[in-house]
């Protein structure tokens, strides 16, 4: 039963039909003639009996003698009798219902033989008396006598069982809930490791064991992106310390030698205020981009067109170096988006090979599209030292470094990448890093494009 609300269904279905039974049960205890067999044989002998003693007493005394007889025998034994003569008049007090040929009926069989009243608990019997006059003796019996305990322990039982079972489904509905609110407990109260462990819960296959899966998945997301929080809170002052540090440097000399300043520490301090000002910027691009609530407005892209574009630019920039960049195939094909966004995503990943390809060779860019496909594939080759296989994924973190003292080498902060993977994902396509064979890395920018026809 993997469903909760199935078996909590099937419980309250439970616990009515046998609620159903027991008044089904009452019923038929209370039905004409019904289970009335087992008390009236039980007790044939002393109704009879009683009966007989009533007929001498009213033989003997009349109708008073009668009287304090019955008042008697109800008071000693529970039993209500009435006396009737053989027209079916009653000689007695009460008057014992049902009246009329019912009970003219069941007076009417053979003499001193019980006869059972289609009323249940009620019989009679005919007798006859010293002087040969014939009477009908009938009786009421008491509700411990018909019952015979047996409703009583009827009931006692179901309420027992049904006990019994609301205990269980409650248990079996609070247990794994208590043990879910203490494990929240902690989570709230700041330990970010707590985790709902027990396999029996785990192993669940109805809403709660999903639930507790679920707190587990969202519980290690939580303690992933506070920790990314905290990371990346060090690396951002980490790399804002650098440059600042040298800045206040170069003023200290500046300071000692008086008003001269050598073209030598201006320059320097150049670089730091632009790598300063690089730094934040790309920041502060990839904190908009994780806050877009919606995408900026597309256009229509020439992602030929796009990629020729940053290949010749990348190309000039690399003219006073000894690496360069070749564009290897460039299919057409086009599609819809933010041109100058997912111009700075593949310039990034451009940029990231031509600083780590080795001095001498050059990045190779693809744009393939396979035949009836609306995908397009950017492939990006460099001939440099590639990344170990099981920190692939983690090159497009922000501020991820393969080596501690590889982004400063060569002049970056390790955002390139993080940026050119959320602005992929805002277009529906993919960013991934594999080794090649023959060295280097190799960064495959899927994006979907537009029908050809």
């Amino acid at each position: 039963m993997k469903s909760l609300f199935l078996r909590i269904f099937l419980w309250f279905c439970g616990g009515t039909l046998m609620l159903l039974l027991v008044v089904g049960a009452g019923f038929l205890m209370d039905a004409p003639g019904a289970a009335a067999a087992p008390w009236w044989r039980l007790g044939q002998g002393a109704i009879v009996s009683a009966g007989r003693v009533g007929v001498e007493a009213y033989e003997r005394g009349g109708r008073q003698e009668l009287d304090r007889f019955l008042e008697s025998l109800a008071r000693d034994t529970g039993m209500r009798g009435t006396l009737y003569d053989d027209s079916g008049q009653g000689l007695s007090g009460g008057v014992i219902a049902p009246a009329g040929k019912q009970l003219s009926d069941a007076l009417s069989g053979p003499e001193e033989q019980l006869t059972v009243l289609p009323v249940r608990g009620v019989a009679g019997v005919r007798l006859r008396g010293a002087k040969g006059r014939s009477y009908g003796f009938a009786v009421i019996m008491p509700r411990r006598e018909r019952a015979g305990g047996w409703s009583r322990t009827f009931l006692f039982t179901f309420l027992l069982t049904s006990g019994l079972l609301c205990f269980l489904l409650a248990r079996h509905l609070t247990a794994p809930v208590a043990h879910l609110r203490a494990v929240t407990s902690r989570f709230s109260n700041g330990d970010l490791g707590a985790r709902v462990t027990q396999p029996e819960l785990l192993g669940r296959k109805d809403e709660v064991g999903g639930l507790a899966r679920d707190f587990n998945e969202m519980a290690a997301r939580i303690e992933t992106l506070l920790n990314a929080q905290k990371r990346l809170i060090a690396d951002v002052s980490h790399e804002l310390r650098s440059p600042l540090t040298r800045l206040s440097l170069a003023l200290g000399l500046i300071r000692r030698r008086g008003d001269t300043v050598s073209p030598t520490s201006m320059a320097r301090m150049e670089r730091e205020v632009h790598r300063l000002n690089h730094l934040i910027g790309q920041l502060l691009t990839l904190s908009r981009l994780e806050a877009l609530d919606q995408p900026p407005p597309k256009e229509s892209i020439d992602l030929a067109a796009l990629v020729q574009e940053i290949a010749i630019d990348a190309g000039f920039e690399t003219t006073s170096s000894d690496r360069g960049v070749r564009l290897v195939e460039c299919a057409a094909c086009t599609l819809t988006g933010a041109r100058d966004l997912l111009r700075s995503a593949i310039e990034n990943v451009v940029r990231n090979a031509l600083k780590y390809t080795s001095p001498g060779t050059v990045v190779q860019i693809r744009l393939a599209r396979p035949s009836g496909a609306n995908l397009a594939t950017i492939l990006v080759e460099d001939e440099g030292p590639g990344v170990p296989p099981n920190e692939l994924a983690r090159i497009f973190e922000p501020f991820y470094r393969v080596e501690q003292a590889r982004e400063r080498q060569t002049g970056g902060a390790g955002l390139g990448l993080a940026i050119a993977r959320h602005v992929v994902g805002m277009h529906g396509g993919s960013v991934t890093a594999k080794n090649r064979e023959s060295g280097g890395l190799a960064l495959v920018i899927a994006l979907p494009v537009q029908p050809l026809f």
